[in-house]
């Protein structure tokens, strides 16, 4: 028997074993969708969940190949701009991608999940998912009212596998059609939960006893320690900490430092480590990261020297950069006790 017979008769025995399970249409995708994600008040930017967008393949479909006639793609409009909103709050912006990591953007163009054979986003090709997915990306930065946000896309799907084929010919089932989904989002923001603050003061040195048990009289040197803590599922807003310690009573701030060899400010990284970036290089820099106020808070442009630091009456330490989730740190300043 000829090649060409042998293979005219699988392709025959192929189809008519696919049409016998309903493979012909294995693929298709919904009228509409409905999909949720849920984020922190605090940071909405960081995640990027996948959310289903209708199209799909049934258990048991055939196993499609590599073949360059193959093709998955779609096409994203919109009437209200790529944002879900809430009545009483600001719109949030969003953008879609194809990918987890946002390297395929899905907006007016056509964007392939699969393409031939150098495309297979979808993962399509040896097996059949029963879900593909869009992924979604809030572009609004910070703190944003809790509540339930809604909005809706709408994709236009396009395919055409193959099953089986010969060099460029598709000699088995083609699953080809063109669908639309309306897709409705509900963006959840809840579950915030704010930075805490919690300060100690401890006596470190004395004249008399040195470090060893010291006592809090008159010349000695303590630290007040601000621990902050990010208890929250997501990053803190970039630069938008902020700390203010007030001089504790019958002490001033001690620019030589804490007597124990410790200087006047001291950043400590916490376990799971902030991420921050701080630096203290002296109470007359003006590049640093602390700032003096000699006026109760109301202005911070005290650059005070050693004969001037009984004059401090706040300071200001603005830790650097976006505050990561479940991630804690301490800042510690010397005090001279009056």
């Amino acid at each position: 028997m000829r090649l060409s017979s042998i293979l005219t008769s699988l392709a025959a025995a192929f189809t008519l074993l696919a049409c016998a399970s309903g493979a012909s249409a294995a693929c298709t995708a919904t009228s509409t969708a409905t999909s949720s994600a849920t984020y922190s008040p605090n940071a909405v930017t960081p995640v990027t969940p996948s959310m289903g967008a209708g199209f799909g393949c049934a258990a048991g479909s055939p196993l499609w190949i590599s073949f360059s006639g193959n093709y998955v793609k779609a096409t994203i409009t919109t009437s209200n701009g790529y944002k879900v909103s809430q009545a009483g709050a600001p719109d949030i912006n969003y953008v879609l991608s194809a990918d987890a990591a946002g390297t395929k953007p899905l907006s007016g163009t056509a964007t392939y999940y699969v393409n031939g054979t150098s495309v297979d986003l979808a993962n399509l090709i040896g097996f059949a998912p029963t879900s593909v997915p869009v992924y979604i990306k809030p572009t609004i930065a910070g703190a944003v009212k809790s509540g339930v946000y809604t909005g809706t896309f709408t994709i236009l799907w396009d395919w055409s596998l193959c099953s089986l084929a010969v060099g460029s010919s598709c000699i088995g089932v083609t699953d080809k059609d063109t669908k639309s989904t309306i897709v409705t989002v509900n963006l959840t923001i809840s579950g915030g939960k704010p930075a805490t603050v919690t300060t100690t003061t401890t006596v470190v040195y004395d004249d008399k006893n040195g470090t060893t048990n010291p006592k809090s009289i008159p010349g000695s040197k303590q630290r007040t320690t601000v621990t902050v803590s990010n208890p929250d599922t997501s990053a803190l807003a970039s630069n938008t900490m902020e700390l203010k310690i007030a001089t504790p009573a019958g002490t001033s701030i001690a620019l030589d430092g804490d007597g124990a060899g410790g200087a006047s400010v001291v950043f400590t990284e916490g376990s799971p480590a902030s991420g921050l970036a701080f630096t203290y290089t002296s109470s007359t820099s003006l590049s640093d990261d602390v700032e003096f106020s000699s006026d109760g808070g109301s202005s911070w442009l005290f650059l005070p020297t050693a004969a001037t630091q009984a004059q401090v009456t706040h300071i200001r330490l603005k830790p650097r950069g976006a505050m990561a989730a479940g991630s804690n740190f301490k800042i510690a300043v010397a005090y001279t006790v009056k």
